[in-house]
């Protein structure tokens, strides 16, 4: 599955998305490149206050270029500089999608690799397969998978954190695991400020735990690595730190942030639906009331928290429109999803067989069966398909006896075996897909 999830990233991966879209690509590249070469971070920002706004020219767009750029913290500038550096690129010209884009591929990557582990701790075999699964195959993790985002590298760090959490309050691997874990904390803020939720969610599960040490250390660590953030803008021009980022705080425009974050169907610049992304969402809130506690702990509460830290952080109009916000909590979500569509098909459930079909395998059908176009069956063909996996799981509950059992768990697994594959035929052609978009 991780192979797989690989495959569908590389296949077309300079052309969608646009590269063009999402100009934050080449922000970030272009400024870590140049503090390795220059010692500057010397890149694109629309913010005013900077010294002097230069023009340049580069993939079809005009860019505002500034020096002594201070939008975001730098350590995501300097994996994407360092990476450009490896791949040959010495001037901003020369970073186009195909050098900028396959750090990301390879993070998201990884990250299905991470929901599996974690999600097995916490969920079982069955359910983390499934929702490695989901993150590998679905257009728009695919797509958000590809996106040169600071998130791409928090989501990672996120997963590793939540790991090393799990085996501390399990008592194993010792002062090494809470090293890991106190060093993620420190470095997710210096990637993105929104980072500040690892240290911050970490520090209350710790902390609920009983592992309040741990807990301290982390909320402080999380703490350190805002004060070093603070300290790099001190030492380029602290005036301007100041200034920019008083100017990023006035993106807040209400408190609807997390709730837009959570509802949003915009991805990528672009109107992206994501029934699983839905689904997972209801999982987090079955996963918090139901008996799962270790999982409601370390898969739930971070994605809320971090769906609250962003309701602090960012403005609601940029929610809608950057759907790579989301992926940072994605794998979490996605696990979610995964544990509820395998709770629909162990469990033959009535009312989650048919969640399942009006969510994730709704949007996973939707584009491909109709060979390019929007799928619009016959209403007779629709409530027939419906029909076949939820007719099936309401016998089962009526006569818990064989075949109706075995029937059910065959239609429900038939279902989710079509989003599967539907949503891994359409992030191969993803790139006409986005096009529709």
């Amino acid at each position: 599955m991780v192979l797989l999830g690989l495959a569908l990233r590389l296949h077309d991966y300079t052309l969608a998305p646009a590269f063009t879209d999402n100009a934050d690509e080449v922000q970030f590249t272009w400024a870590g490149l140049n503090l390795l070469l220059h010692g500057d971070a010397y890149t694109w920002s629309y913010f005013p206050g900077y010294a002097s706004h230069t023009r340049f020219d580069a993939f079809g767009t005009n860019y505002p270029l500034v020096h002594h750029w201070l939008d975001h913290p730098p350590l995501f500038s300097y994996l994407m500089g360092g990476w450009a550096l490896l791949a040959g690129s010495r001037d901003m010209a020369s970073t186009g999608p195909q050098v900028v884009r396959l750090p990301p591929i390879l993070l998201s990557t990884t990250a299905v690799l991470l929901s599996y582990l974690l999600g097995r701790r916490l969920l079982g075999r069955w359910a983390a397969l499934l929702g490695a699964a989901l993150l590998a195959v679905t257009p728009a993790a695919v797509l958000l998978g590809r996106e040169a985002e600071p998130e791409a590298l928090l989501a990672v760090l996120f997963l590793l954190a939540l790991w090393a959490g799990v085996l501390i309050t399990e008592e194993k691997g010792g002062r090494s695991v809470q090293a890991l874990l106190l060093t993620l904390c420190l470095l997710a803020p210096l990637a993105k400020v929104s980072g500040i939720a690892v240290g911050g969610s970490l520090a209350v599960c710790l902390l609920v735990c009983g592992r309040w040490r741990v807990a301290l250390a982390a909320a402080a660590a999380g703490a350190g690595g805002l004060l070093i953030w603070l300290l790099y803008g001190a030492l380029v021009d602290w005036q301007l730190f100041l200034h920019i980022t008083e100017l990023q705080a006035q993106n807040r425009r209400g408190v609807l942030t997390g709730f837009d974050l959570i509802q949003s169907v915009a991805g990528v610049n672009r109107r992206l639906r994501d029934g699983w992304w839905l689904l997972g969402w209801i999982g987090l809130g079955a996963l918090s009331v139901g008996r799962e506690r270790r999982a409601a702990l370390f898969l739930a509460w971070p994605a809320i928290a971090y769906a609250g830290a962003i309701a602090l952080l960012a403005g609601e109009q940029n929610t809608q429109q950057y759907g790579w916000y989301k992926w940072m909590a994605y794998p979490e979500v996605y696990l979610a999803a995964g544990w509820l569509a395998w709770q629909a098909f162990r469990r033959r459930s009535l009312p989650l067989a048919l969640l399942l079909l009006l969510t994730g395998w709704a949007t996973a059908t939707n584009w491909w069966l109709g060979g390019g176009e929007e799928w619009t069956p016959a209403p007779i063909l629709l409530a027939l398909l419906l029909a076949l996996p939820v007719l099936a799981a309401a016998l089962a509950a009526w006569r818990p006896r064989p075949p109706y059992p075995t029937v059910a768990r065959i239609l429900i697994g038939a279902a989710l075996g079509t989003a599967l594959l539907g949503s891994a035929i359409q992030s191969f052609g993803v790139a006409a897909l986005y096009a529709r978009l």
